[in-house]
């Protein structure tokens, strides 16, 4: 079986505060975990093709540690003075401009891991991820981390996972077996996310109001999905309005369509009868102006969708009249 070629980036003092002592003495046992496969698509194992850690300068004591294990680590040292007295660094900035970099340089890589549960790196996802290149991310049960990433990146690392994976060891192989079997991933254990009254009710009446939309009349169209597949792409672009949507997000909700298919079947053409995704988007734009289509050089098209100003007054207004 092919494996995966991926790269491994570390956000280090993010993940060591979530996970302790253990994720930097038992570097070995956790790569490992990730090189048999865990939350790999279709479980296959991983080739990194490159390992890299940020981290501040204190944690540079760990560097023996991390080489020995394959890393490359790079001391991010911030530069305004109040920065460097509050034991902050630039870590942030190099891990982005190096996922950016590696996504244009290298060809053959066909997954990103970026290891961090910091949300500042959502846009980061969004940018690299594209039909060809995978992207798996961290997340933290305990805050809506979790749950956001799992809305953007293909596959999220939870924190409860990473913690046991450092105890990880291979099962030995059966004799009629060609590998071990994949790690075991245990299931996250979710914790609501803490959140306002007020803002609860922002975002009930927010999804009120884009029911409320998607159940108005439309003129008919050539076909009879179209409009329902106009509505699907706001509903998933109103979780995070003016941010670009992946053409997999896309794909897989338009899969509760029964007679959606991205790729020809018997009986079934592919994109509803229209030529490509492309020609798709730009056809439910026509039904949808709230969707923005914009043609990318490198990752096809890129699809945005803006949240209508009636939608954001009403949803305030409602949630005040709830107050």
């Amino acid at each position: 079986m092919s494996r995966v070629n991926s790269v491994l980036l570390v956000d280090f003092d993010n993940i060591h505060a979530a996970t302790g002592e253990a994720f930097t003495e038992k570097v070995a046992n956790w790569v490992l975990w990730l090189e048999d496969g865990a939350l790999s698509h279709r479980q296959k194992r991983r080739k990194f093709l490159s390992k890299r850690v940020y981290w501040n300068l204190q944690h540079d004591v760990h560097r023996q540690t991390f080489e020995a294990a394959g890393f490359e680590a790079f001391n991010c040292r911030a530069f305004a003075k109040n920065k460097i007295s509050s034991g902050k660094s630039s870590a942030d900035i190099v891990l982005t401009m190096d996922a950016v970099q590696m996504t244009d340089r290298l060809k053959n890589v066909q997954e990103i891991i970026v290891l961090t549960t910091d949300s500042d790196f959502v846009p980061v996802v969004n940018r690299i991820q594209s039909p060809r290149l995978r992207v798996v991310a961290g997340g933290k049960e305990t805050d809506p981390t979790y749950e956001l990433y799992s809305q953007h990146a293909d596959a999220v690392i939870h924190m409860s996972a990473l913690k046991a994976a450092c105890e990880y060891e291979r099962t030995k192989r059966k004799w009629y077996r060609f590998r071990s079997p994949p790690p075991e991933v245990p299931e996250p254990r979710l914790v609501q996310e803490r959140r306002s009254p007020l803002m609860m009710r922002v975002r009930s009446a927010v999804r009120d109001e884009m029911d409320s939309r998607s159940e108005e009349p439309r003129p008919d169209d050539e076909h009879p999905h179209l409009t329902r597949a106009a509505e699907l792409v706001m509903q998933l672009g109103a979780r995070t309005p003016d941010q670009p949507i992946a053409r997999e997000k896309i794909i897989k909700a338009l899969g509760a369509i029964p007679d959606f298919t991205p790729t020809p079947q018997k009986g079934k053409p592919a994109w509803f009868g229209l030529r490509n995704f492309a020609v798709m988007m730009m056809r439910l734009r026509a039904l949808e102006p709230c969707i923005e289509v914009r043609p990318q050089k490198r990752n096809g098209t890129q699809v945005i969708c803006r949240m209508p100003d009636k939608a954001v007054k009403s949803a305030v207004t409602q949630a005040e009249a709830r107050a």
